[in-house]
């Protein structure tokens, strides 16, 4: 979308926005009455919304949180997103939407109804509606049409509500359109000075009396972590995993019952050279690239080499090795560049295909079919699923055991003396962030280990890895050192602190000056600094086209002539800057069809978006919503 439409995307209206597209094409039908439970999750103004329903919502987006971060994601992790205050939101503003609709008159015809369904795979047979297949589908679960044709048009109520509301902001004028224009592409150029604390490290003067002092006020910093000692046990599901015995037998049921497992998906081998064009890219550079693009195409279509013209052309870090992507299966690649692939016979080559990073332009070399991986092949990694899982019990067992021996005996040194085969582990004093092999690799183990305190047994610790018995045979609390023990990093630290306070203080004189009359150049030469100028810089100024650090420059953007200073000197990282505007360049849009045509659609939208948002939020201020006590 527009960029000043993202800036605008952080306000709580556009996070509205965002749930109800969100709400229309990710949890579709999940608002029908058909099915409820005697008891309901959450009423709607008298709507009931069943825990039936609620918990395949939350299902659907826990899958859907896990696709994104590219698998399982743990539960906790989940709820730390606020998952399920998510789903709620979303189940009542679906509601919110229906009855809204309703109370417009709004209806979804039969004819609508009709098409809808015919056009759902499920209900296909080589492309094509098939009635017998719909009937058996809906038998199968239990269903029958007109019950089915009456869900769907309860759920589509949204969807035409949608629609309906966004009728009312079509509306979009010439100069709207130019006003966003002007703002996203105009530029300016900025007169500007860095001044870095490290040119004044060497200017600051540090004697024992003022680090003392100093040293007074921070000392909470640098006090030491707290150290252990310790004895223990563990019983990892590795070590115990390796002494378990799978048999065959067991291997085969466990492939006979996961088959689905051990299927390999097609996957396509294939190389390419990529003209490199952005998001963040203007517009002269996607010309610059789709041009050139088409140039290397023609070269390929004339006999040229892929794999020379990928290491000469191709802008992607695949090209030290002809472009080649190696195997993968549908759906791993951006989707435009996946949908080419799939088309594609081995050795043809692709026109050129448009995705987010730029401009594709691909050769297939080979296809491997999709398989079955044989027993043989599944045995090794079926027998450690299965010691892992067999294991898991085991572990605990044998923790168990143990830690009631340790019971009996009084403590972990007697029940070793009576237990020569068990291997108990010592350390020396170590700290949290710096721990033994054993620990550093299970936080759950860290993190209850140093609960303890000295002299303390642990209760039996489950961790990510398996079970752990510790005790702590001492304890050092944190304290605060001894000036002398720290003074190299104090001495430092004091210096950079020191620094960086000389180095505001200039940038604040130099902005001073400056307001009181005097001019940029003079008042730089006076303090040793150099000036410089930014040329003209758009609002996604690429990096390395200045030395102007772009985290300043949207303050650096509300500068004009009548107003060309900042209030306080910017900081960008470690350095403080002072600036001053030069000039503002405000193109006119360019008379170009489609330029004005995106523009207009994506202010369109926008305005639908925020009219449908409003609504929505006057639904929810008047509806009368419940939820039960368990959520």
């Amino acid at each position: 979308m527009l960029q000043i439409l993202r800036r605008k995307a952080q306000s709580p209206l556009i996070q509205i926005i965002v749930v109800v597209i969100a709400l229309v094409f990710i949890f579709w039908g999940v608002g029908t009455n058909i099915g409820r439970s005697n008891q309901s999750a959450i009423v709607v103004n008298g709507e009931e919304i069943s825990f039936q329903q609620f918990q395949q919502a939350y299902d659907r987006a826990y899958k859907q949180l896990g696709n994104q971060f590219g698998g399982n994601v743990p539960k906790g992790l989940a709820e730390s997103f606020g998952l399920k205050q998510q789903v709620i939101n979303q189940l009542i503003q679906t509601a919110l939407l229906r009855q809204g609709a309703a109370a417009m008159g709004i209806v979804v015809s039969a004819d609508e109804i009709r098409s809808i369904i015919e056009t759902m795979p499920q209900f296909q047979e080589q492309g094509a509606f098939s009635l017998e297949r719909y009937k058996a589908i809906l038998a199968a679960n239990k269903m029958a049409p007109t019950k089915f044709e009456q869900s769907m048009r309860f759920d589509h109520l949204s969807e035409a509500a949608v629609r309906q509301i966004g009728n009312f902001g079509t509306v979009t004028t010439d100069y709207e359109i130019q006003d966003i224009y002007s703002q996203l592409n105009e530029k300016i150029a900025v007169k500007y000075a860095r001044i870095s604390p490290a040119d004044y490290i060497d200017k600051v003067a540090v004697d024992d009396a003022g680090l003392t002092a100093w040293y007074e006020t921070v000392k909470e910093k640098y006090k030491t972590e707290p150290q252990l000692r310790l004895k223990y046990l563990t019983f990892t599901f590795a070590e115990v995993g390796n002494k378990v015995t799978i048999d065959q037998p067991k291997i085969e049921e466990y492939y006979k019952n996961n088959s689905d497992t051990f299927k390999v998906p097609e996957q396509r081998h294939a190389r390419h050279i990529l003209l490199q064009a952005g998001e963040n890219d203007s517009p002269e550079v996607h010309q610059e690239k789709a041009a050139k693009a088409a140039e290397v195409l023609k070269l390929l279509k004339k006999g040229g080499d892929f794999i020379a013209l990928a290491r000469k052309y191709s802008d992607d870090p695949s090209k030290n090795n002809g472009g080649d992507l190696g195997f993968f299966p549908a759906g791993q690649m951006d989707p435009a560049f996946d949908e080419a692939v799939f088309a594609l016979q081995p050795g043809a080559i692709s026109d050129v295909v448009e995705t987010r990073f730029g401009y594709h332009i691909i050769r297939l070399e080979e296809i491997k079919p999709a398989a079955t991986r044989t027993l043989a092949d599944a045995t090794e990694q079926i027998t450690r699923t299965l010691q892992r899982s067999e294991a898991e019990s085991l572990a605990f067992q044998v923790a168990n055991e143990a830690y009631e021996g340790i019971i009996s005996a009084g403590s972990l040194d007697k029940y070793s003396e009576g237990h020569p085969e068990v291997a108990v582990q010592q350390t020396d004093f170590f700290t949290k962030s710096n721990p033994p092999a054993a620990l550093k690799n299970d936080p759950q183990f860290l993190e209850k280990t140093f609960a303890l305190n000295k002299g303390e047994l642990s209760s039996l610790i489950k961790g990510q890895s398996g079970y752990l018995i510790v005790f702590a045979e001492d304890k050092k609390e944190p304290e605060i050192p001894d000036l002398a023990a720290v003074r190299t990093t104090l001495d430092k630290d004091f210096r950079k602190m020191k620094s960086r306070e000389l180095a505001e203080t200039v940038a604040k004189d130099v902005l001073s000056s400056v307001k009181a009359g005097k001019t940029f150049d003079s008042v730089a030469a006076e303090k040793g600094l150099t000036v410089k100028e930014s040329g003209l810089l758009g609002q996604d100024a690429a990096k390395g086209k200045s030395d102007f650090p772009a985290a300043l420059l949207q303050s650096a953007f509300l500068l004009s002539a009548a107003s060309p200073l900042p209030e306080a000197p910017g900081l960008a990282g470690e350095d403080f800057y002072v600036y001053m505007f030069l000039t503002r360049e405000t193109p006119k849009m360019p008379e170009n069809a489609d330029e004005v045509k995106k523009y207009r659609d994506n202010l369109q939208r926008f305005k639908q978006q925020q009219l449908l948002a409003a609504w929505l939020r006057h639904l929810e201020i008047s509806a009368k919503i419940s939820k039960h006590k368990s959520l």
